[in-house]
């Protein structure tokens, strides 16, 4: 009898451990799983470059996460601006430029190649350079009349290690898609054998393979937040002109998201930031498919009809037209 007790207990204490050693083999089985899909994952970054490439934050939280933590050094990226915003484009590509510097060597130059002269841009003027606390002697200015030989160019100068950073302006060249994406990929790796960010300034194109692709136009929004002390208007120290607005569109970023808002940049703090409105609410996200605005079930409007008062043709009132209300 003692043995037989002993013999239950044991299988009982036997068909304890049997599940617990099956969970552990389960819970190993997921834990190896996901370190494959994570390693997996780190590999595609690495193939892509998003975990070599450094990043330069913007100092604007929503638009750092929609860049994945900042704008991509060592990369090609593609602002585009419609004719007539040149000025935009360009102070925009000034305030990116002035970021970069400032994580940057002190002494490397930066090649810029600018539209022709007799396009509607106009020329660089280092006066107005220098006021924006761009030093005009660290510039290169590459002065030529063809977009096409500038775009020709840019895998050449992307290569040259010591510069900065790299600015093409491609005015209103006309190319297909299959060009932009060969000239994207070798623009891409002469980056990144290099170092060199460049930054690619025109008319928006259909254009893919480039690191970030931004839509610049100017905005005529005020920048409050801008002001010292929310003083807008109110603080003489407080210059406007000072404070440049645009409408800022990221359309792709690669290992980001597309981001769209104002931004405002203080040329003497050297900072951007995002304009909002002292009466702008938080945006209410719209309800799904299956839940409907309205009203709950149970509390819709009445429907009320009434009978034409109109008499018919016969002299009786006729109830063939109804005016339907909503009641309530």
């Amino acid at each position: 009898v003692m043995a037989h007790v002993a013999g239950s207990s044991a299988l009982a204490d036997t068909g304890c451990i049997i599940p617990e050693i099956y969970k552990q083999k389960q819970n190993d089985i997921d834990v190896s799983r996901h370190g494959r899909f994570d390693m997996l994952r780190r590999e595609v970054a690495a193939i892509d470059g998003r975990l070599a490439s450094a990043r330069l934050p913007l100092g604007v939280e929503s638009l750092d996460s929609a860049l994945a933590g900042g704008l991509a050094l060592g990369r090609v990226h593609m602002l585009c601006g419609r004719p007539g915003h040149d000025g935009a484009l360009t102070g925009f590509a000034v305030a990116l430029l002035r970021r970069i510097l400032a994580q940057t060597d002190e002494v490397a130059p930066v090649v810029w190649c600018p539209a022709a002269a007799g396009g509607g841009s106009g020329m660089l003027y280092a006066a107005g350079l220098a006021a924006l606390g761009l030093d005009p002697g660290r510039l290169l200015i590459v002065d030529s009349p063809s977009p096409g030989a500038r775009l020709a160019a840019l895998e050449d100068i992307l290569r040259t290690e010591g510069l900065a950073a790299v600015i093409v302006e491609y005015d209103r060249v006309s190319q297909t898609s299959d060009y932009w994406m060969r000239l994207a990929r070798r623009a891409q790796l002469a980056a990144e054998a290099s170092g060199v960010t460049g930054l690619l300034l025109g008319w928006p194109v259909a254009a893919s393979g480039f690191d970030s692709l931004w839509h610049i136009a100017p905005s005529s929004a005020a920048p409050l937040s801008s002001a010292p002390s929310g003083q807008a208007g109110r603080d003489p120290s407080w210059n406007p002109s000072w404070h440049p607005c645009w409408q800022v569109e990221l359309r792709h970023a690669r290992g980001g998201r597309p981001w769209s808002s104002q931004l405002s940049w203080d040329a003497y703090a050297n900072s951007l930031s995002e304009i909002r409105r002292e009466h702008e609410t938080e945006a209410v996200p719209e309800p799904l498919p299956f839940a409907p605005p309205g009203p709950a079930r149970g509390s819709l409007p009445l429907r009320r009809v009434r009978p034409s008062a109109r008499p018919s043709s016969n002299g009786y009132a006729s109830n063939g037209h109804a005016s339907a209300q909503l009641a309530g």
